[in-house]
């Protein structure tokens, strides 16, 4: 316990993972959560801060995380793998949530509780491809992927209310019309057609002809009871406005061209404009006056599937094909909010700005995020690159940003507008390949250097234009053929004055930042090296490799002086509190925190459960870091060095008060059952014995069959352990068998009491007291002989 006190030691604090992973999602009519779709579960997301409260689907009942349910289950299946049951689509009310999952089954769950309200078969064939709900919440309607019908349930009385089979299904897109009084539902079929139906009666009341590709979105013109007028949007670029009618057959009030394929669509300023989402990411608007089409947002760089919309709050949200969630006021469409609802792997991440405020990561995608740690940790997603960005490095206010498009580019905080970068400068064609990792000079961007997979490193200087302030230059210092193959990292000295290169070829060299000139190589790895980085107060330099160990050089001879072993490759290392420990990241998904001075471990943390490629280390305070990895797991951990300190204090003077009350009654004689859960509380097996030895001195077994019948499950499993000390000596062994005797006699009148066998302790008490029995079954016949002896004298 006093050991801790010495230790340093990090916690997680804040977790940020992925919650949508495509499909479903719906927005709460307050406009603070959204819901969705994330493989077997729907996760319940909070707008401001994109933090998961809670996940439905996960298990029998809402867990905060898979993995809790996962805990619950019983100890003679956990040998066995359960094929999740994933979830196909979701529809959300005011107070519940239903899910539709491959297996046919449909579950209705509380959003205020998070329970499992109802479960029943869907009666359909093949999973349910479409759910939602009445405008009342009292009805669902289901469509089957392999049957042409819908499905209308009264989940409150347990009846299925009836089946529509009059179209050409299966129907990707169900709407009921918000007016309660109409007592109505639209499904867009597999034709191409719009259907509306009177589910009270079962008619078909509608039919809508005039796309002539999926229908991808229908709303309606209000929620007033007399509203025939709806707008549909498809894939074949065309905007439907539809007036409906007696006959059958629906009028097409107008029909818009719109040259861009539709995703999505609303009305808007009270039924006085359309708004319609085009999957090259742009919003078209539609005046109901005089169908005039005017361009809202025009970007080309997200391709946008789904378009949502807040009434209450006034705003609009668009869902990307990369699960990002934009939400734009739809007033002005001034970005309010982005989310980012899947991460994939997590490739690199770096500090910029004053007191490391913001974090910018690299993504399994050509566009990169910036966090804002000091507010929620908003995030903005950065448009530049053509393709995915594998490397980050920033100094201060300037971030330099490199990929697979082998391009270079600058980016400035824009001091004006919070976590937002505005693009310097660009530059293509640096390398012939892939650009794995770019580092910049301490202390103010003067230069920068550059390694690619094609083993080739380039040096730059970063010029300022004396004229124009916010112009700048890459002038290329010198280009070397650094290594053999591909280069994995580089790193500048705190003195700007040297280089570090790390390889695949094995190696990894020290270079002269000014000049083309190699001072000395580092040889002694098996495999190849994945990071090099300078310490901040030595002259030495750490490595790490796929060879497991992590390797400490110095500069002066270019030799090993230190090496730490791991279980599995080395990814990613840095320096903690100015150069005292090391952190390193392994493929594993383990971190570990290493002490310099003493080559030992002194913590470990599992948080990760995948390879973890990005470690970035605040610069400013050397209190906290994030890690990303293959698992998409954003985790922010920090010192809590002084708040275990304070625990372990307050748990050993905790510890010292229960030693002073135990001594205390066991000097008077008073109140010994208290005493002997202390003795079993602070695992002191002499105490307990002197207990248990007064009980039977005074030849009280009521007594003692009343102390350990008033012990719970774990204290009775603690007394166990003591019965193990004491029958190891046998001048103790009456009292453990005794003890013994009680304890395994009620683990056999109760079934469930297999606990009391914890770690095979029955198997390692039995050569004891089959010892102790021979003893006395020896001593029992010694004595018949010599009884027999006295009576024939």
């Amino acid at each position: 316990l006093i050991t801790k006190l010495f230790i340093n030691s990090y916690a997680a604090e804040a977790r940020y993972t992925n919650f949508y992973a495509g499909g479903d999602i719906s927005w709460s009519s307050d406009g603070k959560l959204f819901y969705c779709l994330n493989g077997a579960a729907v996760s319940q997301v909070e707008v401001q801060t994109s933090q998961i409260l809670q996940s439905f689907g996960v298990g029998s009942s809402s867990s905060s995380s898979p993995s809790q349910a996962e805990s619950k289950k019983p100890a003679e299946l956990e040998d066995i793998e359960v094929e999740e049951d994933s979830i196909t689509c979701f529809a959300l009310s005011h107070e519940h949530l239903v899910t539709a999952h491959r297996s046919g089954l449909l579950k209705l769950w509380q959003l205020a509780t998070g329970k499992l309200v109802k479960l029943w078969k869907a009666q359909h064939k093949g999973p349910v491809i479409r759910i939602q709900f009445s405008p009342c919440g009292r009805l669902i309607c289901t469509s089957g992927g392999a049957d042409a019908t819908l499905r209308l349930w009264d989940y409150s009385n347990n009846s299925c209310l009836g089946a529509l089979k009059d179209f050409s299904g299966p129907a990707w897109l169900l709407v009921f019309h918000p007016n309660v009084l109409r007592r109505e539902i639209y499904a867009a079929g597999s034709d191409n057609t719009v259907y509306a139906w009177n589910y009270e009666t079962k008619t078909l009341l509608h039919k809508m002809r005039g796309h002539l590709s999926q229908v991808t979105g229908l709303s309606f013109r209000s929620n007033e009871a007399d509203c025939n007028e709806l707008a549909t949007v498809s894939r074949d670029k065309v905007l439907i406005v539809w007036q409906l009618q007696e006959q059958l057959e629906g009028k097409q009030l107008k029909v818009l061209p719109m040259y861009e394929e539709l995703e999505g669509v609303i009305f808007a300023d009270e039924g006085r404009q359309i708004i319609a989402a085009s999957g090259s990411g742009k919003l078209l608007q539609v005046d109901c006056q005089t169908w005039r089409i005017r361009e809202l947002l025009s970007q080309s760089d997200f391709q946008i599937t789904r378009l949502l919309q807040c009434s209450e709050l006034k705003q609009l949200a668009l869902v990307t094909t990369e699960q990002n969630i934009l939400v734009y006021d739809a007033d002005n469409l001034n970005p309010v909010k982005q989310l980012v609802g899947f991460n994939d792997e997590i490739l690199d991440m770096c500090f910029m700005g004053d007191n490391d405020r913001y974090l910018a990561v690299a993504t399994n995608s050509k566009h990169f995020k910036l966090y804002d740690t000091e507010h929620e940790m908003n995030c903005k997603l950065i448009v530049g690159h053509t393709d995915t960005v594998m490397s980050l490095a920033a100094s201060q206010n300037l971030l330099i940003t490199v990929g697979k498009d082998c391009s270079i580019r600058l980016w400035r905080l824009q001091h004006d507008q919070d976590c937002s970068l505005e693009a310097l400068k660009e530059q293509s064609n640096c390398h012939t390949s892939t650009i794995g990792c770019v580092a910049m000079t301490h202390n103010g961007a003067t230069g920068f250097a550059s390694v690619s997979q094609d083993g080739s490193m380039k040096v730059w200087q970063l010029a300022r234009d004396k004229q124009d302030r916010d112009s700048y230059a890459f002038n290329l210092r010198y280009a070397a053929l650094s290594h053999d193959k591909e280069v994995n990292c580089v790193a500048y000295a705190p003195n700007n004055k040297l280089l570090a290169t790390a390889s695949q070829d094995k190696t990894a060299k020290i270079w002269l930042a000014d000049s083309n000139s190699l001072q000395g190589t580092l040889r002694g790895h098996t495999r190849g090296v994945w990071s090099v980085r300078f310490s901040p107060v030595d002259q030495i330099v750490l490595t790490s490799s796929s060879d497991c160990t992590l390797r400490l050089w110095s500069i002066s001879n270019f030799a090993c002086i230190k090496r730490f072993d791991q279980e599995c490759t080395i990814l990613r290392a840095e320096f903690l509190d100015h150069g005292k420990f090391i952190l390193s990241a392994a493929s594993d998904g383990l971190l570990k925190l290493w002490n310099i001075k003493t080559n030992t471990c002194l913590q470990s943390l599992d948080e990760h459960n995948d390879r973890i490629w990005a470690l970035a280390v605040s610069g400013r305070s050397n209190r906290y870091f994030y890690t990303g990895g293959a698992d998409s797991k954003l985790i922010r951990f920090g010192d809590v060095t002084q708040a275990t300190r304070n625990e372990a204090l307050d748990q050993r003077q905790a510890t010292l008060e229960q030693e002073q009350t135990l001594q205390s009654l066991l000097h008077a004689q008073k109140q010994l059952h208290k005493a002997f859960v202390l003795a079993l509380n602070l695992n002191k097996p002499k105490a307990s014995y002197d207990i248990i030895t007064h009980f039977v001195r005074e030849r009280d077994e009521d007594g003692l069959r009343l102390l350990v019948d008033q012990l719970n499950v774990d204290r009775r499993v603690a007394l166990l352990q003591h019965v193990k000390a004491w029958t190891t000596n046998s001048r103790h062994s009456h009292v453990a068998n005794l003890i013994l005797k009680h304890l395994i006699g009620d683990a056999l009148q109760d079934p469930k009491a297999r606990f009391y066998n914890n770690g095979n302790m029955v198997e390692v008490l039995t050569p004891y007291v089959q010892r102790h029995f021979k003893r006395v079954t020896e001593l029992n016949k010694e004595l018949a002989f010599l009884e027999f002896i006295v009576k024939c004298m």
